[in-house]
């Protein structure tokens, strides 16, 4: 049997299966052949590969020291305690605070807690209506520095231009950070 016979034999579909066939036998064998730029780029030399690797152990090295560091100062402005201890404490601050600037607290909201590597951070909303300037010592007794508090928003309205009371929205946030052997706390 010759090669046309075996041809002419097959039907088109079987024909064109077996086009199909050797085109893929084709381009598989030069893309096999044939080398390619993204192979090389995918090994290194041992020495380049090597010198990468040290200087990328140095950067892990340096930034190992600089949370070393600035783990004491963490420390000083965070609590200790979960969330969920330290809002009735925060509420109980935020309440002293006002009482010293004279306004009054017309609504606490805490916000959902969001974890922020080993530290969960707090937001809590504070509403309340009062004098302009009973407002600002409030504010700087907030952002105290030997306080936790920080203030992150601070919005301030007046519902009349003719009076002097003033709308205040602020938003201020804590940070806790769970020790390992606190009660209640927990290590992953």
């Amino acid at each position: 049997m010759s090669v046309g016979g075996l041809w002419n034999a097959r039907t088109p579909r079987e024909r064109v299966l077996i086009i199909l066939g050797v085109v893929v036998l084709f381009v598989a064998g030069y893309l096999v052949v044939v080398p390619q730029e993204a192979n090389k780029a995918g090994m290194l030399a041992s020495s380049v590969a090597r010198k990468r690797y040290m200087e990328e152990l140095q950067r892990k090295r340096d930034a190992d020291d600089k949370l070393a560091e600035l783990k004491p100062k963490l420390d000083t402005i965070a609590y200790k305690e979960t969330s969920e201890k330290v809002i009735p404490l925060v509420l109980k601050t935020l309440h002293e605070h006002a009482a010293k600037a004279g306004v009054h607290l017309r609504e606490l909201k805490p916000l959902r807690p969001r974890q922020m590597g080993d530290a969960t951070k707090v937001s809590l909303t504070v509403r309340f209506t009062g004098v302009f300037s009973q407002v600002i010592p409030f504010v700087y007794y907030l952002e105290d520095p030997q306080g936790k508090l920080v203030v992150e928003k601070l919005n301030v309205s007046s519902p009349d231009p003719k009076s002097r009371q003033v709308d205040v929205e602020v938003q201020v946030a804590l940070f806790t950070v769970e020790e390992a052997g606190a009660p209640g706390g927990k290590k992953s």
